[in-house]
Order: C-alpha cells, then sequence, then structure tokens
C-alpha cells in the first residue's frame, strides 16, 4: 500500500556502510566472469555487480512501500558487503545463500536490459552473469518461474506499457521492442494471455 514513504537505508538498518562499495559498476554485463561452473565463485571484483543490483531492488521495494521485500533485501545486501568485504567465507552456507539471491536479482536485471533482443537466452545470460546454464535454471526453478516464463512476463509487462502510451505506437514496432520476434509470434502470445488481441487491449484502454 502506498502511503507516506517511509526512509529506509541499508546503512542505517544493518550498521555497514554499503557505501564503502563505491566501485559499483553501471553497467552489470561488464562483471568479471569466472569460468562457468555448476557451483560458480565469483572472484573479488564479482560480489560489486550482485550488490548493486540488490541495492536497486532495495530502492525499487522501499518506493512500492513493501516492508516484507525490504526487510529480507537489508539482510542479503548487508551479507553481500560483508562477503566483498571478507568478513564472510564466500563457500559458507550464509554466504551462498546471500550469493543466489545476488546472482538472480542481476539475471532478473539483466533480462530487462537485452529483453529487445529476440535471440535472449539461458545461454547468453549465464554467459553474462558468469555461471552455468544449469545453474542459472534452478536459481529461477526456486521462484516458481522458469527462465523463459520469467522473460515471457517481462515481454508481456512492457507490451502492455507500451500499449498504453500515448501517441500510439505502431503495434509491430511494440513487438519488435519487446523482442518477440515477429508480429505473429506477439499476437499469438499477447492474445493467449489477455485474452484480447493488441489492438484491442489498446482500444479499451487498459
Amino acid at each position: 500500500m502506498r502511503g507516506k514513504r517511509q526512509e529506509h537505508s541499508p546503512e542505517g538498518l544493518v550498521g555497514i556502510r554499503v557505501s564503502d562499495a563505491a566501485g559499483l559498476q553501471a553497467d552489470p554485463t561488464s562483471a568479471p566472469r569466472p569460468a562457468r561452473q555448476d557451483a560458480p565463485t565469483t572472484s573479488d571484483r564479482g560480489w560489486a555487480p550482485l550488490l548493486e543490483a540488490c541495492l536497486a531492488d532495495f530502492n525499487e521495494a522501499t518506493e512500492a512501500g513493501d516492508t516484507a521485500r525490504i526487510s529480507a533485501l537489508v539482510k542479503i545486501v548487508a551479507e553481500l558487503a560483508l562477503i566483498e568485504r571478507g568478513a564472510i567465507r564466500p563457500g559458507s552456507r550464509r554466504a551462498q545463500q546471500a550469493l543466489r539471491v545476488g546472482r538472480l536479482s542481476l539475471a532478473r536485471r539483466l533480462i530487462t536490459r537485452h529483453l529487445a533482443k529476440p535471440a535472449l537466452s539461458p545461454g547468453m545470460v549465464a554467459e553474462m552473469l558468469g555461471v552455468s546454464v544449469r545453474y542459472l535454471h534452478v536459481l529461477f526453478e526456486a521462484t516458481g518461474a522458469s527462465f523463459s516464463q520469467t522473460v515471457t512476463a517481462q515481454r508481456l509487462s512492457e507490451s502492455r506499457r507500451l500499449l498504453r502510451e500515448k501517441p500510439p505506437r505502431p503495434i509491430a514496432d511494440i513487438a519488435l521492442a519487446c523482442g518477440f520476434g515477429s508480429l505473429a509470434t506477439f499476437y499469438r502470445i499477447f492474445s493467449a494471455s489477455e485474452g484480447l488481441t493488441p489492438g484491442e487491449y489498446r482500444a479499451a484502454g487498459h
């Protein structure tokens, strides 16, 4: 529920200076890539993109007033920062849980960043994330939505947003911008999801 925005700070709540991770990379795709494996490890410089992704999630949760998610993310942000500082061993169970959350958060942001590419695939995201394809699938399976379901859901969400924009864009342009590959594919997937064609959805003023 949106109300008066309550200010939360990972720094104030967990007693660490998250801002000390000043080396956070603006482009997560530029993170160092460890060898892909089933139980991936990350180089010392590789924690920053995971921490940045979780901080971005934290900011979104704060904007939305999602207190349950805020609390969970504060813990993850704190632990990733402690891993980066060497205060928590990367191989520990505590660290592995934080890293799973961080990698999933970054994977979702990589999907969003490359959503317009029809060739977006588990292999592409796994390569950018620096993990094996098998490990990437395990990350998404834990959420109850597979990688492909997550991509489709993001594409549908973006297409709905673009269909509501004024002035209206050509539907073919929207299909291309959302990475559907072809207008026919867009119509098929959108209609199956919404029960309306894209044109009908726009006309209904959703």
